[in-house]
């Protein structure tokens, strides 16, 4: 990134960001940087002014947030130091050759030292003895300072130590003058760099296109100053959706979405997300929020009418059960079952069972396509996702969170658990009869079905009251408190959805698990999920430490992808797919979604 005032930021995708500034920036900055002063004595200054020696409290004064996970300690000293430097000094394919007189680096020496870059090496290498990139990135680093400098390098890369591999139509190059190699310098001229760097080159006749390199003939656009690649859709504003074609040419055509909807890109497609459908939520161990939004508690552990149409002619019949599980002391009750039953079919959802649904107690794989179209059952993010043709869309993560979405046709024709649907939210807890139910409990019990047996309440043994202490941890940020921080990765849906209630169940489920962390990830997932459903946008919240998704072979994770978009050719109509996006395994390239798993698309069923 550079900007006409001097300012170059450089990042290297990975581990390394470079920032360079002009000497009018003399003694007028301050960060992790310093304040370029000229005197090396007062680098080390915290945000109040006060010098310190102390690398942790340096990096904690010019902290910005807490990101989940992240742990403010540095680990300075690595307690296998001594055989770590032994071992590296001695090998030469390791740090040590960073440092070889008469190696690769040999002409670099007097121009940047070697010793600080040696260092790092070898306490990445003592830190992360595994990761066998984690050296590779220092003397990558070591390269690229020496190129920066003018330096000539020698090749230090080989098929088994530190190897690259470059992407398709292009190869590997250790000084290479970028310039000229991209689309957009068709467009506008751009300045070579007079120094060269190492990495991927395109191929002879190829050129960079965003992130690929494609022939020349396949370069994309220039759009109102951004990039696009060929075949592209994009939407530069609200009101307008565009397609870039190869050659350069931009085709735009206005767009409307119904009232109260917005225009969306996802994954390629473009959608119009939906207006806000009111949606009824069962999560976690006892909480539900109702269509018109109380939020209110039900320990019981049985099936339950989650919501039914009760009168009505002229709306579309259904009904909708869930099953609670058995509860354990000290564990979550979850859902173990979700039943719909829609135009003369029951479909049951099992918990865990994720590319499964039972038409009629008949087990069939997912996409099921019933009743001529009208009832569609796709896999959805990280659960299974039930829609109809008069409106009716039900989310099961078949773990504990179900959510039912119903048109505004449905006000007032609506009874069970999810309450009746008019827009009041004093009049929710109603019993089958019609009456107000004294407490959430009596609600409860009146809208089981009476086919299991099961109870109403839960011990405090079993449901111990949680502490005021525990709860006092609980609400940080790096737990249950990430879904309400301001700033936080939620921020955008705490306007459409309140954080609240998921807080309050994230509090209660977390404790009463005792602090156990995937039920703690599950809680946040619940929330996330309810936003995506929206149609918010939300930012990353998972990291390495904190509630990874490990994702089956030839997928990784995407916080954002519409399976069923992306699923083998003619296995579902693009147009039925779910509106929204959700957190998922994404199908890596060369691989296409077939209702269960990624596999090369030779491999489609039917």
């Amino acid at each position: 990134v550079e900007t006409n005032f001097g300012l170059t930021v450089t990042y290297d995708w990975q581990s390394q960001v470079t920032v360079t500034v002009p000497s009018s920036y003399a003694n007028a900055v301050c960060g992790l940087c310093g304040n370029y002063n000229g005197n090396v004595g007062d680098e080390m200054m915290m945000k109040n002014g006060q010098v310190t020696s102390n690398p942790d409290a340096l990096g904690h004064s010019w902290k910005v947030t807490d990101i989940p996970g992240c742990v403010e300690l540095s680990k300075s000293q690595c307690p296998g130091m001594v055989a770590a430097l032994q071992h590296q000094e001695s090998s030469k394919m390791g740090c040590g050759i960073i440092s070889r007189v008469g190696g690769p680096f040999g002409a670099c020496h007097a121009h940047v030292d070697a010793v600080k870059y040696f260092q790092n090496c070898v306490h990445d290498f003592c830190l992360f003895p595994d990761q066998k990139n984690a050296i590779c990135l220092v003397i990558a680093r070591y390269t690229a300072a020496c190129q920066a400098a003018g330096v000539t390098v020698g090749s230090w890369r080989t098929d088994d130590f530190c190897s690259i591999s470059c992407p398709t139509n292009s190869h590997y190059e250790l000084c290479s003058q970028d310039c000229g190699q991209t689309c957009s310098s068709i467009y506008t001229p751009m300045k070579c760099s007079e120094r060269c760097k190492e990495g991927c080159v395109c191929d002879e006749g190829f050129v960079l296109s965003g992130d690929e390199c494609v022939p020349i003939s396949r370069c994309g656009c220039l759009h109102q100053g951004f990039y696009y690649k060929a075949e592209e859709i994009f939407l530069p504003t609200k009101e307008e959706k565009c397609q870039c074609h190869a050659g350069g040419t931009v085709e735009c055509q206005k767009i409307s979405c119904p009232e109260g909807s917005e225009g969306k890109i996802i994954d390629g497609v473009f959608q119009c997300t939906s207006a806000r459908l009111r949606a009824c939520v069962a999560t976690g161990d006892r909480n539900y929020i109702s269509f018109d939004g109380m939020a209110f508690n039900i320990s019981g552990t049985c099936s339950y009418i989650l919501t039914e149409t009760c009168d009505g002619d002229d709306v579309k019949p259904f009904v909708v059960k869930i099953e609670k599980d058995a509860r354990q002391k000290r564990k979550v009750s979850g859902i173990q079952a979700l039943s719909v039953e829609v135009y003369g079919l029951t479909l049951t959802l099992t918990r865990g069972k994720r590319g499964d649904v039972k038409v009629n107690s008949i087990s069939h794989h997912l996409p099921a396509i019933l009743s001529k179209g009208r009832v569609q059952v796709h896999q959805h993010g990280m659960g299974v996702l039930l829609q109809t043709d008069f409106g009716l869309i039900i989310r099961y993560d078949l773990l504990h969170h179900v959510m039912v979405m119903v048109p505004q046709s449905y006000r007032g024709h609506l009874c069970g658990l999810c309450g009746n649907y008019n827009g009041q939210r004093n009049d929710d807890l109603l019993l089958p009869s019609g009456q107000q139910a004294p407490n959430a409990m009596v609600f409860g019990s009146a809208w089981k079905t009476p086919d299991v047996s099961c109870n109403d309440d839960c011990s405090k043994d079993d449901c111990p009251v949680c502490t005021q202490e525990k709860k006092m941890v609980l609400q940080k940020p790096n737990y249950c408190g990430i879904l309400t921080v301001s700033r936080g990765p939620f921020e955008s849906c705490h306007s459409l959805i309140d954080p609240a209630p998921y807080f309050q169940a994230c509090l209660h489920d977390v404790c009463l698990a005792e602090g156990d962390t995937r039920v703690l990830c599950q809680s946040i997932q619940s929330y996330a999920a309810t936003c995506q459903d929206a149609g918010v946008i939300i930012e990353a919240w998972r990291r390495p430490s904190f509630c990874p998704l490990s994702c089956p072979a030839n997928s990784s994770y995407s916080l954002c992808t519409n399976l069923c978009v992306n699923s083998c050719p003619g296995l579902v109509d693009a147009s039925k797919c779910p509106k929204t996006c959700a957190e998922a395994c994404q199908c890596d390239k060369g691989y296409t979604f077939d209702g269960d798993g990624c596999v090369t698309e030779d491999k489609c069923g039917c």
